[in-house]
């Protein structure tokens, strides 16, 4: 048998040929045993089955004629070609087996070659276009052929007829090249040589291993055609158009820093996108391709890293003229692009800062206070006669007896109360029912406490109504409708304006509120974050960058402070302007106590400085919401005999004083969610809804402290932390504390008043403390290893040690002269002093009294960082602090945080005179 590598290999179906003889053996044996037996005397149609399982023998039986020459030959019986065979029926079981063994023999007789061809070969002739065309060709051999691979497979009755189908196919197929340039070699990866390739007929073609030609295949006689359009195409340039997609930022730093390279690229045309984010390269393919190629590999090779710089103000800082002009030096200097497309900064308009911050309180809805007049005063001093009843308005009245009277048949046969009913829907400028004896006991021009009130008129029942005040009331509550009809034109268009508000409950104007603060909270964030994007040829750079913009913002940082009572007892509405000062200015504003710290670029700082003091002036004489509900009442007057003065409940007074203290000349308001304005130049509050007013008015409930300091004891910076409580002045503790404390300040002794004392619970702290003291007992040969001392301080850093201890980044500002560390005296006196606990705006001075432990100590150096090695150790041994002297120290300094703990905080005032 010849190898199958061999294009001529022949290899007879084994299978299939010894099952077709052993089939013809069974025949021979059937048609001897038929013919020794006798005719049967009813003749019956007898049918036999050859299985043709192989679809491919299966096809060169429909191509061959050996079954229509069979049914000619023999009109008498039937030869077809079934599913999975081949079925013969005839009257004859002899000459039925005789057209079987035909069959038989047929079938016995295929024979497969197999051929084996390169791959551009063997895809040709599996193409369904080329296998159609040529099986038309081979059904008169009869052959078939089939593809598996890089192997041709070709099936015939004989072998004669194998290698006559071999030889029709070889001369079916033509080969042909067309030279192509080596720079156009890459317009066949491109769509449009696919398109040309589809719409050839019957060809297939690749470029060549060698490169430098194309190798085509197609059928005998299409050769020069499809060689023609090939020619055509690859002599014709070919227009590409590439999208390069890129960040932004990297194409602002191709533009920037690859100019020369970008100009070089002649042959084609560079559009950035108009997104931005990427480069449009348009030219001739093979030029387009390279271009394309070159920028890829050229921004693989950048650099980049996002630096994120958090101070206050650098958003600001950069994107104005200053930051603008030193982002410019580093991209020259350093060949850089730096994108600033996360940085995020817009100026706040020049508005009044008070006047801004009333602007964002959103329209407030508050709860009205309870009127107490009757319904007879209900409907007095309604117009046009309706404080007498007319015949008209008698009738009606007499109408809504009869409908009452029905519906108080159905119900329980009690009288009807106004506890049931709408009192939103009546007209709150008009006097209501009351308690006749609660109005005796009233008097109009003596001023109410808030408290007083709201007891009353939340406690005291509603009296059950007659017939006759029902109807009453019905009649006055359709008076009432039918007279806000004749609302003016701005009435209207008021009520419109605050239509959404109308039917906003509290808990929607708060969270509108709550949005307001959020948005002004991000504009904040954002003015003091700064994320920016660099570009850069080499990683180098982008350190470079990174340090310098460090030191350039570093080197603007400042830090200022404001000292003012106010401080301490800011309201809502004042805290919200603080805020506003450190969005317009991009600053960091921190309050303590009355300290207010600004921090951020020096320009920045003192334009908020300026801003700040501006601020408190103004508001010095605001109060707080608390004191506004100790000190102020506003009351709205009823409309009738009485005239009774009704306050206003204490949010709504917080509110309408702190517009007043505003100068504004009108302001909206909501009362049970139905809209009103308080006019301030009549003093009137006016309802839109009905159009009516009523008289407010302002009065004073008590004027004692009110622009006084207050008493010092009643003030604690400590007073909202939690682990922190003051000491009762009664207590031993307290006494011993302040004795041992006024011991130690000598000449000061008379000059020193004591505040308050407050005692630090701190667990955390105490824990680390307990700790570092079990180690230092250990290691120290001292038989006094803690000791209680003093450490004064500003303001702004008491909070700080009361949370974290006492840090060496917060503490040791004002003395390094035997030690970058913590300071403490071991008298008071030293601490007192202006240097170390300056006064805050009220003269409060603030001293820690600190349990440290000094163990071993020595005397410090200025440029101690910790404390040095003892000299006198075989082993590396560190002292425990270090002193002024070694035989009477005044003070000691101490390098790790743990050695003291904050025990208690005494604030005090120097006395003068």
């Amino acid at each position: 048998m010849v190898s199958p590598q061999s294009p001529t290999a022949s290899v007879p179906v084994v299978s299939a040929s010894l099952g077709h003889k052993a089939a013809l053996t069974d025949n021979a044996t059937n048609l001897a045993t038929t013919a020794s037996a006798p005719e049967p005397s009813v003749q019956k149609e007898c049918v036999s089955f050859v299985s043709v399982l192989d679809a491919t023998k299966r096809h060169l039986l429909s191509l061959s004629s050996l079954l229509e020459n069979l049914k000619k030959d023999h009109p008498k019986f039937d030869v077809s070609l079934a599913k999975d065979g081949v079925q013969i029926k005839g009257p004859d079981q002899i000459e039925v087996e005789r057209l079987k063994n035909e069959v038989l023999q047929f079938l016995t007789g295929v024979v497969e070659d197999r051929l084996t061809y390169d791959k551009l070969k063997a895809e040709f002739l599996g193409r369904e276009d080329v296998k159609k065309r040529l099986n038309l060709s081979l059904k008169s051999v009869p052959s078939t052929y089939g593809v598996s691979g890089c192997t041709v497979s070709v099936t015939s009755p004989s072998r004669s007829a194998v290698r006559q189908a071999r030889d029709l196919i070889e001369s079916q197929i033509s080969e042909f090249t067309v030279p192509i340039a080596k720079e156009c070699e890459s317009m066949l990866s491109s769509t449009e040589w696919s398109d040309i390739l589809a719409s050839l007929d019957f060809c297939s073609a690749k470029l060549s291993d060698a490169g430098g030609a194309i190798t085509a295949l197609t059928l005998t006689g299409m050769e020069k055609d499809n060689e023609e359009k090939m020619v055509v195409f690859l002599s014709t340039p070919l227009q590409k158009e590439t999208v390069l997609s890129m960040e932004p930022g990297m194409l602002k730093f191709l533009q920037l820093h690859h100019q020369g390279l970008l100009a070089d690229m002649g042959e084609v045309i560079l559009f950035p996108l108009e997104t931005g984010d990427g480069l449009s390269i348009q030219g001739e393919w093979s030029v387009c391709q390279s271009a394309a190629e070159l920028l890829s590999a050229i921004i693989g090779s950048i650099f980049t890293k996002t630096i994120v710089v958090t101070q206050p103000g650098i958003s600001r800082f950069l994107m104005e003229e200053e930051g603008v002009s030193i982002l410019g030096e580093m991209t020259a200097k350093f060949e850089v692009y730096i994108d600033m497309a996360r940085v995020h900064w817009e100026p706040l308009e020049d508005d009044d800062i008070l006047e801004l911050a009333w602007k964002m309180t959103t329209c407030q809805n508050f709860q009205r206070s309870s009127s107490a007049n009757s319904i007879q005063e209900f409907t007095a001093g309604v117009p046009n006669g309706r404080n007498s009843t007319d015949a008209r308005t008698s009738a009606r009245i007499e109408e809504a007896k009869k409908i009452l009277a029905v519906i108080g048949s159905d119900l329980n046969p009690q009288p009807s109360s106004l506890g049931a009913t709408d009192i939103e829907s009546v007209d709150l400028y008009s006097d209501q029912s009351r308690d006749t004896s609660a109005a005796a006991e009233e008097e109009d021009d003596q001023p109410q406490s808030l408290q007083a009130h709201d007891l009353q008129s939340s406690s005291a029942p509603m009296n059950a109504c007659s017939l006759d005040e029902d109807a009453d009331f019905l009649l006055a509550i359709q008076m009432s409708m039918e007279l806000n009809q004749r609302s003016d034109a701005e009435d209207i268009q008021k009520a419109l304006e605050l239509s959404r508000s109308d039917s906003m409950p509290n808990q929607e104007n708060m969270q509108l509120e709550r949005a307001f603060e959020m948005s002004l909270q991000d504009a904040i964030k954002s003015a003091n974050k700064a994320e920016i994007c660099v570009f850069a040829n080499y990683n180098h750079d982008l350190v470079r960058v990174d340090i310098a913009l460090g030191k350039k913002v570093g080197l603007r940082q400042c830090e200022e402070k404001v000292e003012n009572k106010n401080l301490r007892k800011l309201s809502s509405h004042q805290k919200r302007c603080i805020e506003l000062i450190k969005r317009k200015h991009a600053v960091e504003i921190s309050i303590q106590g009355t300290t207010a710290v600004l921090s951020g670029f020096k320009e920045y700082v003192s334009e908020a400085v300026v801003d700040l003091k501006n601020f408190l002036r103004r508001t010095g004489s605001m109060m707080t919401d608390a004191e506004i509900v100790k000190t102020v009442q506003w009351v709205w007057v009823e409309q009738g005999s009485s005239s009774k003065a009704i306050p206003y409940l204490p949010d709504a007074t917080v509110f309408i004083e702190n517009a007043w203290k505003m100068k504004q000349k009108k302001t909206d308001i909501l009362f049970n969610n139905q809209p009103c304005s308080i006019d301030f130049e009549k003093m009137e509050e006016h309802s839109l809804a009905s159009g009516k007013s009523v008289p407010i008015k302002r009065k004073m409930l008590s004027t004692e402290d009110l622009y006084t300091d207050g008493a010092d004891e009643d003030y604690s910076l400590l007073s909202s932390m939690p682990e922190v409580c003051p000491v009762d002045v009664d207590s031993d503790e307290f006494q011993n504390v302040v004795k041992d404390f006024y011991d130690t300040l000598q000449d000061s002794h008379n000059k020193i008043r004591i505040i308050k004392v407050d005692k630090l619970m701190n667990k955390l702290l105490h824990d680390q403390y307990r700790l570092k003291k079990v180690s230092i007992e250990r290691s120290s040969s001292e038989a006094q290893v803690e000791r209680t001392l003093y450490h004064g301080t500003s303001e702004t850093s008491v909070k700080e040690i009361c949370i974290q201890g006492f840090n060496r980044s917060f503490c040791g500002k004002n003395a390094t002269v035997y030690g970058q560390g913590v300071y403490f005296a071991v008298n008071g006196s030293l601490s007192v002093s202006d240097t170390y606990s300056p006064p805050n705006a009220d003269g409060h001075k603030f001293i820690f009294v600190a349990r440290v432990l000094t163990g071993d100590f020595t005397v410090g150096k200025y440029d101690y960082k910790t404390a040095p090695l003892k000299e006198s150790s075989g082993v590396p041994v560190r002292y425990h602090s270090v002193t002024d002297q070694i035989n009477s120290p005044t003070l000691f300094v101490i390098f790790n945080d743990t050695q003291a703990y904050p025990q208690y905080l005494i604030t005090c005032k120097k006395i003068y005179g």
